[in-house]
């Protein structure tokens, strides 16, 4: 794994996608297959220590403070030979046809009625698979929120949105939770939804919560095991991912020295990511080559069993905490190629 660093002076705004260097070479097989790509990721520098930024009602962030990006250049490996999996890696790619294939990705009620529970059943059966004899009557698996996504966000409305607004693919090496904020997000679960919470008003009363109080404490306290996970597919039907393809880190390869901290100011609350240093390791990326409409991808954002959540500089005994990503710039595509995607959040407990 070859990586060349470029800083860059101190910057408010968010990073673009850039090409690698036009040195950069794209490995193939014999027979033309894609083996690796070159792509530029947008890290942050090791001396960049607490990134802040305030978020409005409609998911749009403000500029950031306390932010140095260090753009270095990355090989990503093709991982659909890999057998890259959820629990070991942070990750991995499921063939997954919809029973309801005419949702409207764009209506949040078509996606919340429709897709949020097919999202459930394909983590359960995933979760199942791993741990053998269990059934998926043992897994408490609960969709919670959604972000769709579009190189096109401007010309792109939601319909019956509750706030949020299509998004551009994210151009920053990132996790979704951090060892605060993933604890504190499956507890905000057990309260009623807030203003901009998607299932506001969606289950059954002003009192009622998506998840169980006991269930969640239980968690929380490591009596039972917790893990937050999205569930990413490429929504345009009659087209693969051609271009600004989702790539992750193999969580074994990550270490917890890397980690900065990135707050999210809302109106109510303080959220917290993880943005990522490029340290003294080598991040193995991989990503998963025209990914289909029939496939999703799963991605773990947080297993209160990983290693790094239970406070090891990384991950031990083969479980994944997180699989940090990005989206990226393909030098096989043409710049210009649209991308479309939905990621679903999913909380998943269950029994260790």
């Amino acid at each position: 794994f070859v990586f060349l660093l470029q800083l860059v002076s101190i910057t408010m705004g968010w990073p673009e996608m850039k090409p690698p260097s036009p040195s950069s070479t794209v490995e193939r097989t014999t027979s033309g297959e894609i083996v690796s790509i070159p792509a530029k990721m947008n890290y942050v520098t090791p001396e960049t220590k607490i990134i802040t930024s305030k978020r409005s009602l409609t998911g749009t962030d403000a500029p950031l403070t306390g932010v140095e990006w260090a753009p270095t250049e990355c090989r990503i490996h093709n991982a659909r030979d890999a057998r890259m999996s959820l629990h070991r890696n942070g990750f991995e790619l499921r063939h997954h046809e919809l029973n309801n294939a005419d949702i409207d990705i764009f209506d949040q009620d078509e996606v919340i009625e429709k897709y949020y529970p097919e999202c459930e059943k394909l983590l359960a059966e995933a979760l199942v698979a791993k741990d053998g004899d269990a059934d998926e009557k043992a897994f408490t698996v609960r969709a919670f929120d959604h972000n769709v996504r579009s190189t096109q966000s401007d010309s792109r409305e939601m319909k019956n949105s509750s706030g949020g607004t299509v998004q551009t693919p994210v151009a920053v090496v990132h996790g979704d939770y951090t060892k605060i904020s993933a604890p504190r997000r499956i507890q905000d679960m057990t309260l009623p939804p807030k203003q901009n919470d998607v299932m506001r008003g969606r289950l059954g009363g002003e009192d009622a919560s998506l998840l169980d109080q006991d269930e969640v404490a239980e968690a929380v306290e490591g009596k039972r095991r917790y893990a937050l996970i999205n569930v990413w597919r490429n929504i345009r039907r009659s087209e693969p991912i051609f271009q600004y393809p989702l790539a992750c880190v193999d969580a074994a390869s990550i270490n917890s020295a890397d980690l900065r901290t990135f707050q999210i100011h809302y109106s109510d609350r303080i959220g917290e990511n993880y943005f990522f240093a490029k340290g003294r390791g080598q991040h193995h990326w991989f990503y998963f080559p025209q990914m289909t409409f029939d496939e999703a991808m799963l991605i773990k954002q947080w297993d209160s069993h990983g290693g790094i959540a239970k406070g090891y500089d990384t991950d031990e005994e083969g479980v994944s905490t997180f699989a940090i990503h990005s989206s990226l710039l393909d030098p096989t595509a043409s710049a210009d190629v649209k991308r479309e995607s939905i990621e679903v959040r999913c909380c998943a407990i269950w029994d260790a």
